[in-house]
């Protein structure tokens, strides 16, 4: 998950003038649950085609430019990646919402995680 290499990827979009504002979201593995109980692995699963379906209907919110998914699958570790996003868009009003729903809708439709507590 390189942010410079999602950078230029965004950048090299034929609408990337439109653009104002580029956000990310790297999320991580956490090393404790919900609960508090420690976190020794994650085992995720994606589904690459619901997360592209997903990626398709965000980029027809008004004002979105381009979207980059990446999502990690196997089995990670506390502190490892597991999601970046990127959603460019022409003004904050535009991007904040779209990737907080994009974030939600990748965590509870294209993917499954299995938590190994110590």
């Amino acid at each position: 998950m390189d942010l410079n290499a999602t950078l230029a990827e965004i950048r090299s979009h034929p609408r990337f003038n439109d653009a104002g504002m580029v956000l990310f979201h790297v999320g991580v593995v956490r090393g404790f649950d919900l609960n508090g109980r420690t976190v020794t692995r994650l085992d995720v699963a994606v589904d690459e085609a619901r997360a592209e379906a997903i990626r398709a209907e965000m980029l027809e919110r008004p004002g979105i430019v381009e979207i980059v998914i990446r999502l990690e699958s196997g089995s990670l570790r506390p502190g490892d990646p597991i999601m970046l996003a990127a959603v460019a868009g022409e003004t904050r009003d535009h991007v904040f919402p779209v990737m907080t729903r994009l974030i939600e809708r990748l965590k509870a439709e294209a993917s499954r995680k299995t938590e190994h507590l110590l």
